[in-house]
């Protein structure tokens, strides 16, 4: 299993993010500057810690990743006795 995704920052630059360390995220927009029609929209990531980032993708573009990521894990089967 590989829980990192790489998502693209509003800097246009890679950045892997662990998804066990992500705790929401949504779709937000900085105020219009002078000129603009439309605000620049972006979506917040929350990790642990308080830690931000701020992606191009789209929460349901994250969602699919995070699909790919988590649910392509190889299943095993182990015979575990006792707990």
């Amino acid at each position: 299993m590989n829980p990192f995704i790489t998502l693209t920052n509003t800097d246009g630059e890679k950045v892997r993010i662990n998804v066990n360390h992500i705790v929401t995220y949504q779709r937000r927009a900085y105020k219009k500057q002078y000129g603009q029609t439309k605000p620049t929209t972006y979506t917040y990531v929350l990790l642990i810690a308080n830690c931000t980032r701020e992606i191009q993708e789209y929460p349901e573009e994250i969602d699919d990743l995070i699909n790919n990521a988590v649910f392509n894990i190889p299943f095993t089967q182990t015979h575990l006795k006792g707990a």
